[in-house]
């Protein structure tokens, strides 16, 4: 066994979309830069670089059935080597829901919770029970919002002690490498402002919603716009029902589909507003929003819904605003503010780059892993 060898166990990491695959390679490297030892065990497509050891599992990554097996297969067949597991993400804790049980002495073990999790495994009886068995056995538990910690003591009240709450922090391949790379900093200047929303397309992320928002404002104000929507459309009816919405608007809505980190820094820097709103949804939330913290860090004003653990990445009033969900008119009343007044982007823009540099993955991957 290497010297306190963690493995961080992942069914999503990149070059797969999300945010918990932005968490795994982000906590991966942190930790390797400040020497704790860490391999991640990752799907068979992962990446690979220098900085972060990767370890590939022999199938792709997903929350089926087969993929548990194959995950607790691997897992099984390695587990001599590591001295702690780290479970970080939904689709290993359904393996461990399911499986976990064939791993008769596993060392100690972290889980992180997202968020979508605590909706997901507590729909049906028995995978409730086995999830609260899971985290009852965790050494620690991880999440990066308010609204997590608070849900999972209401699941699970005498873990308390044993939940860590660390907001996460901004993808370092994204975030600006220099104080004035936001080449629209003097945005007032411009015959047309960017307002940028960066999320996969589906409906869970909000994008009728904002583009309805948009329709809204008077004439004027829409032909100060011009909307780019950046993100993988994983969902193609509500794809054309946006295509069809955008098409009623007095500004221009570009859809640019999904992008490379070096194009998605550009489209950041390029733009005058951010805007991401996520709604509520049976099934998944928007436990942190590693976006929004991304915008800020590019000194973008945000405009988001007040759900989730959004709260935690965006201070309402100071960085950007948070608007009610059930209140369309609240959240178009808000872009109109941002579009007419350049002094308050300016404001909330330069919060936002304070804010952002406040968070750090290096801070989180020492404290998480303090005391191992």
């Amino acid at each position: 066994m290497q010297r306190n060898l963690i493995a961080l166990i992942t069914h999503e990491y990149p070059p797969t979309r999300g945010g918990a695959g932005v968490y795994c390679e982000e906590l991966a490297h942190a930790s390797m830069q400040s020497d704790i030892n860490v391999e991640v065990l990752a799907p068979s497509n992962a990446l690979t670089e220098n900085s972060i050891k990767v370890r590939k599992m022999s199938h792709k990554g997903s929350q089926s059935w087969i993929c548990s097996w194959k995950l607790i297969r691997h897992v099984k067949k390695n587990l001599s080597q590591y001295k702690y597991l780290h479970l970080a993400d939904p689709g290993v804790l359904r393996a461990m829901i399911r499986f976990g049980w064939l791993l008769k002495e596993k060392p100690p073990f972290l889980v992180t919770i997202h968020g979508s999790e605590l909706l997901r495994f507590t729909k049906n009886v028995w995978e409730k029970f086995l999830f609260q068995k899971l985290l009852s056995e965790a050494k620690k538990i991880h999440v990066l919002s308010l609204h997590n910690e608070k849900n999972l003591k209401t699941l699970c009240p005498k873990l308390e002690k044993r939940i860590l709450r660390i907001p996460g922090a901004p993808a370092r391949r994204v975030i600006p490498e220099k104080e004035n790379l936001n080449g629209k900093e003097n945005s007032a200047n411009f015959s047309r402002l960017v307002l940028l929303c960066v999320g996969r397309v589906h409906p869970r992320k909000g994008q009728l919603e904002l583009i309805q928002a948009i329709g809204k404002l008077n004439s004027r104000s829409q032909k100060k716009l011009v909307c780019r929507m950046v993100g993988p459309t994983v969902h193609h009816s509500y794809y054309k029902k946006l295509k069809r919405a955008a098409a009623l608007l007095d500004c221009p809505v570009e859809f640019l589909g999904d992008q490379e980190d070096e194009e998605l820094k550009i489209s950041y820097a390029n733009a005058d507003i951010f805007a991401l709103t996520s709604i509520p949804h049976p099934k998944s939330i928007e436990g942190f929003g590693f976006v929004y913290l991304e915008a800020s860090a590019h000194g973008l004003p945000i405009v988001a819904h007040r759900t989730g653990g959004v709260e935690d990445a965006v201070k309402d009033k100071v960085t950007g605003f948070l608007t009610d969900p059930n209140n369309p008119s609240e959240l178009t009343d808000k872009i109109d503010s941002l579009i007419n007044d350049y002094e308050l982007r300016k404001i909330m823009g330069k919060k936002g780059k304070e804010w952002a540099n406040r968070h750090s993955w290096t801070n989180i991957a020492q404290k998480l892993y303090a005391n191992l």
